[in-house]
């Protein structure tokens, strides 16, 4: 499992610039998620045909599900986009664990949104920081949690 971690610990700078690109602007660009797609594309040859399908597979299945969740508004654009590009890093036999990790960081990451848009400084210094997450009511920078879950994995299955 550790070298099939090894990609997804590779592509931990991006996923902090995921979760500051959304805590700032409220979206994740399209150039961050053809990175990871550009990324995966080079890693994907020294996965196993089998391996390569499921994690495929999960993609595709996570890229229409968010679908669903961004019709219903639940979901940005951006979220769907990098949240089924970020499943093609996910080793098949860790699935469970990721969403576990992805379930836990977006409690915590709706907790952290709650207490930020409520907290009267942070309403405040939001606005003059460009800090959109801060003053986006109603509204979570999902980013923060999808980013939080990939980190979180390799450690979480012991890679």
């Amino acid at each position: 499992m550790t070298g099939q971690l090894l990609p997804l610990a590779a592509l931990a700078p991006v996923l902090i610039w995921v979760a500051l690109s959304d805590l700032r602007e409220m979206r994740i660009p399209n150039k961050i998620v053809l990175i990871t797609l550009g990324f995966f594309a080079l890693c994907a040859p020294f996965l196993g045909p089998h391996e390569l399908s499921l994690r495929l597979a999960a993609g595709a299945i996570t890229f229409l599900v968010g679908y669903v969740f961004f019709v219903l508004r639940a979901f940005g654009g951006g979220d769907v986009k990098f949240l089924a590009a970020l499943m093609l890093f996910v080793p098949s036999a860790a699935m469970g664990e990721f969403l576990i990790a992805f379930s836990v960081a977006l409690f915590a990451g709706s907790a952290l949104t709650m207490g930020l848009q409520s907290a009267p400084v942070a309403t405040r210094l939001g606005p003059r920081l460009g800090w959109k997450s801060c003053y986006a009511r109603g509204k979570l920078p999902m980013g923060v949690s999808i980013a939080l879950a990939g980190l979180a994995l390799p450690y979480l299955v012991g890679g």
